[in-house]
């Protein structure tokens, strides 16, 4: 749950009474191996997940085999939301790694977010955020090179990390293979393998067993045009639109200062 919190924090400031009831939530742990279908498409959610620990990738499959990976799900993520409104599920999660999930009943949810409006408010933003990176996907799909695309989406992939982490590490484990890669970007395994070879000739990048490190954050992120706006990370504290107007004003000149970005 820690790594849920840490990227809740990102963009909400909840009190401690708000994580008491979050702590409150009845929870299942359920461990998937690698390779195995957490949701499929057909399935009728009726629990939210959460994921604790490892990786895991939502994709859909066309019937000759072909396989688009939409995003990526990391410690902390929620999904799937559908079951909020009982719906059939469109597509399929695949854990990469052995994951950790927990398992909340949409009852639970549904009752955690009726009592407190700020927890209703965080999730709102998380869903604002998910949208925007699905949003992005299309735009990499779209107009980005190979090498604009692979150092977007790792650029993409590490901020989110350390996120839920509460870290600022340059390296973070990448269980991806090319083919999951390629399958993200729309490009070849063969032209995955020679874009990151490229780029770790021109020291970008380094890749050892299963971590990558990129080496100079500033450098990758002007390379494909990276900027981390479209994350939502801006911190927001809630209280603040329920006080009065003249309170809020107040405070507003109180402090003398806008929120910033983490």
């Amino acid at each position: 749950m820690q790594a849920f919190k840490n990227r809740l924090s990102q963009y909400a400031v909840l009190d401690d009474d708000i994580w008491a009831l979050m702590d409150d939530i009845t929870t299942k742990s359920v461990t998937y191996r690698a390779g195995e279908d957490i949701v499929r498409v057909g399935d009728i959610a009726e629990t939210l997940f959460i994921v604790n620990k490892g990786w895991a990738v939502r994709h859909r499959t066309l019937e000759d085999g072909r396989r688009q990976i939409v995003n990526f799900m990391l410690p902390g993520d929620i999904f799937d939301l559908q079951a909020l409104a009982c719906l059939e599920a469109d597509h399929t999660v695949t854990s990469v790694t052995d994951v950790s999930i927990l398992v909340i009943d949409t009852r639970d949810f549904v009752q955690i977010l009726r009592s407190s409006g700020d927890i209703s408010s965080s999730f709102w933003w998380a869903a604002v955020q998910e949208e925007s990176i699905l949003r992005e996907q299309i735009v990499r799909l779209g107009r980005r090179s190979a090498k604009e695309r692979i150092g977007h989406l790792l650029l993409e992939l590490q901020r989110r990390m350390n996120g839920a982490m509460g870290t600022n590490h340059s390296q973070m484990p990448l269980p991806l293979t090319r083919v999951d890669l390629a399958d993200a970007l729309g490009l070849t395994p063969v032209h995955v393998s020679r874009t990151m070879s490229a780029m770790r000739h021109a020291g970008l990048i380094e890749e050892s067993r299963g971590v990558i490190l990129i080496d100079d954050r500033d450098r990758l992120a002007r390379l494909c045009h990276f900027n981390t706006d479209y994350l939502h990370l801006r911190r927001l504290d809630f209280s603040k639109f329920n006080m009065p107007a003249a309170e809020s004003q107040n405070r507003s000149k109180t402090n003398g200062s806008r929120p910033h970005s983490s």
